[in-house]
């Protein structure tokens, strides 16, 4: 495997890509006239490398832990022995560093967010504090880094910060929200080996499926609420791609939960 794949492969970007595609639509439907001029290309591109920066990061603080479970030690090219931590961290940086200079070209405002966004996600896996061994401080932090900023970050790109932001903060945090929650259900076993106590090892047994039952509500009580508030003369156009995104949003959440 070449150099530059093994990179790739310390970012999991096949776990989130799928994911950040829907800032196009997001952008679509808060300010379709910008959707194709180029603050769209660098908003992307913004999120992807600060997300990457996240991901990467965490992989590097947590190779010593990722040992323990077959999957990860393979997966983890620190882990593995594929790549150096330093190499690993000179890597994370520029990730940081290109996400920061795109969004510096932008405005100001929108890299502040930026360093914010990278500021949550260093903190979350960086050993000497550890946001994600802290209960309801892991998920707290996951919804503020991968999930609240990036939507901020592409929302005040296009448009000036007002109340028609609440209905895609009522989609985005509880899909922010049930991917930490699955995370680290699928990481219980190791993390209970590695003494790491989240949200998870503190509340277990919980009924997830009642969470997800009241999660969907919102969910679907944020689409209904900008399916109100397009345009008349573009609410039929719009109507079925919303409603499809959020059929396959309910589902997703549904699906991940009977995998468990």
């Amino acid at each position: 495997m070449s150099y530059l794949a093994t990179l790739l492969r310390l970012t999991r970007v096949n776990e989130y890509l799928k994911v950040l595609i829907f800032i196009f639509p997001l952008i679509f439907l808060i300010s379709p006239q910008n959707l194709f001029t180029y603050k769209t290309v660098i908003v992307f591109l913004a999120n992807l490398f600060l997300t990457a920066f996240s991901y990467t990061f965490n992989d590097i603080e947590d190779a010593e832990d990722d040992y323990h479970d077959v999957i990860k030690r393979e997966r983890n090219p620190i882990t593995s022995k594929e790549l150096t931590k330093k190499q690993g961290y000179l890597f994370s940086f520029f990730l940081l560093l290109t996400g920061l200079f795109l969004l510096y070209i932008i405005n100001p405002i929108i890299l502040f967010l930026g360093i914010i966004f990278a500021f949550v996600g260093l903190l979350y896996s960086w050993k000497p504090v550890r946001l994600k061994a802290v209960p309801i401080i892991d998920l707290i932090s996951h919804i503020i880094s991968l999930g609240t900023l990036q939507l901020l970050i592409t929302y005040m790109t296009f448009r000036t910060l007002d109340l028609f932001i609440i209905p895609f903060l009522m989609i985005i945090i509880p899909f922010s929200l049930m991917n930490q929650i699955f995370g680290e259900l699928n990481d219980i076993e190791v993390d209970k080996k590695t003494n790491i106590v989240n949200t998870i090892q503190k509340f277990e047994g919980f009924d997830l499926k009642k969470l997800v039952t009241i999660l969907s509500v919102i969910v679907i009580t944020g689409f209904s609420i900008i399916i109100f508030n397009i345009p008349l003369e573009n609410r039929v156009i719009n109507l079925s791609f919303i409603f499809f995104i959020g059929i396959m949003a309910i589902f997703r959440l549904h699906a991940d939960v009977s995998k468990l």
